[in-house]
Formats: C-alpha cells, sequence, structure tokens
C-alpha cells in the first residue's frame, strides 16, 4: 500500500474544465456512454452486466484511437476527475513525460482500479519503457482487477513498437476509434467552453472562427483561451472584429 500511496502522490494536474460534461460526444457516445459507466460502477465493475465484456477478453484493456486533437486526453481527464470525487483509487500517467521518469514508477500500479495511460505512441522505441508497460499488463493480467484505458494516435496493430509482445498485448483489448466533429458539434465545444468562462460567442464569431483558423478542437480551445486573455485587456466583448485583430488579419 505505501508504494501505491507514492504513485498516487505524482504531480499530476488535470485541467478542471475537461469533463464529461464539457466533451461533446457526437458520433462518439457509445465510448463516452461506457467510461461514464465505469467511472460510476468501478471497483466493482466486474459484477456490472455492461462491463462483463471486459472479464472475457485476456485483458482487462480499452484502447482510444484518434489524431491530435479529437478529445483522447479529455476523456482520461474526465474519467479521473469522476474517480477523484468518489474515492476510486486510480492513476493518469501521459507517457509523453515518463522519459523523466524512473520504470519503478509503473510498480505496484496493478492494484489500483483504474490505470489511464495517456499518449501511448510516445514510448515507440523506448526500449526500456517498452519492458516496463509490457510488464504491467502482464501484471494487471494475472490479478484481474484493474481496468486499463490506453490512448494513441495509432491502432494497437501498428504502433511501431520495438516489441511485438507489447503490440500483440495492446491488441487484446477493446479498441475504440474516436470520429471527428462536424462544425455543428465544433460551435457546441467552443460555445460549451466559452460559456464555462463567461464569454458570449454569437453564432457570426463562432462560424468566422471555423472559417478563418484552425478547425482542430485543441486549437480552437487555445484560442479561446487568447480571446479571453485579449477580452480581459481590452475590456470588451469578444466580437469578429476583436478575432480579426487576434488572427492578424485587419
Amino acid at each position: 500500500m505505501e508504494r501505491i500511496a507514492k504513485q498516487l502522490s505524482l504531480p499530476v494536474s488535470l485541467p478542471a474544465d475537461e469533463t464529461f460534461e464539457s466533451f461533446v460526444a457526437a458520433q462518439n457516445q457509445q465510448l463516452v456512454a461506457l467510461l461514464t459507466m465505469i467511472s460510476r460502477e468501478t471497483p466493482d465493475w466486474s459484477a456490472t452486466r455492461s462491463l462483463q465484456f471486459l472479464t472475457s477478453q485476456p485483458l482487462p484493456l480499452i484502447n482510444i484511437v484518434g489524431g491530435e486533437g479529437q478529445g483522447k486526453s479529455h476523456l482520461l481527464f474526465a474519467l479521473a476527475h469522476r474517480l477523484s470525487a468518489r474515492g476510486v483509487s486510480h492513476i493518469y500517467l501521459n507517457c509523453r513525460q515518463l522519459s523523466a521518469l524512473e520504470s519503478q514508477v509503473l510498480e505496484g500500479l496493478e492494484n489500483l482500479s483504474v490505470i489511464a495511460l495517456d499518449n501511448m505512441e510516445s514510448i515507440s522505441q523506448n526500449a526500456n519503457w517498452e519492458e516496463a508497460i509490457f510488464d504491467l499488463l502482464n501484471r494487471v493480467t494475472e490479478k484481474r482487477k484493474t481496468i486499463v484505458i490506453c490512448s494513441s494516435r495509432q491502432l494497437p496493430a501498428n504502433t511501431g513498437f520495438r516489441l511485438p509482445d507489447l503490440e500483440s498485448r495492446l491488441q487484446w483489448g477493446t479498441t475504440f476509434t474516436l470520429q471527428r466533429l462536424d462544425d455543428e458539434a465544433r460551435k457546441q465545444a467552443v460555445r460549451y467552453r466559452a460559456e464555462q468562462k463567461g464569454l458570449m460567442f454569437s453564432d457570426a464569431a463562432l462560424s468566422f472562427v471555423l472559417n478563418h483558423y484552425d478547425r482542430n478542437l485543441k486549437s480552437l480551445m487555445h484560442l479561446l483561451e487568447r480571446l479571453d486573455a485579449r477580452s480581459l485587456q481590452e475590456q470588451r466583448k469578444i466580437s469578429i472584429s476583436m478575432i480579426k485583430r487576434e488572427l492578424n488579419l485587419d
């Protein structure tokens, strides 16, 4: 237990506004419903009929695959928030940051209820970390009490890992491919996040942003942060003219 406590004290800061409520599911409703159920039923997930498919898999694993800015991290943050609120043991690790840590950070994690590994493609060609993740998955397979949720840009069969056995283990799970949002869903996502910040966007302003800026959702959220700061600085509401100034389109 002492080892688990040490893992849970890792300095991981999750964005407070990236929750299930702020995630626009659109065509990804099945995955969102599944993660929401895990957040509600864990640690007794194996007794829940809708989650028993995980017990029939060689490894209780869910893969979330999608491109940059499609919401993979958002969903893992949302799950972590819900588990934290219920006091359920879990950990979120961004694999992009693992190179700065020792592989011993994974020891004992198989005793947690949920392990979320974000950006799995980041450890590709790193023999030390590929081996460490492989060993962790083997321990989870033996205990069968932990749900592992991985996100990656690549499908499990096309990760480019040097360790074939790790690629094979990832294929033991269930894979969901995130579907891209259409313009209406993007508007909904930006409008919701803006309302959380106390900002108001007109339909005309939102349409202007989508027509003149990167439609990647992550980029849109970064632009929203910039517009929020400019709005405070200029003491004005967000308008098309303000958007033009921020994007140097005047």
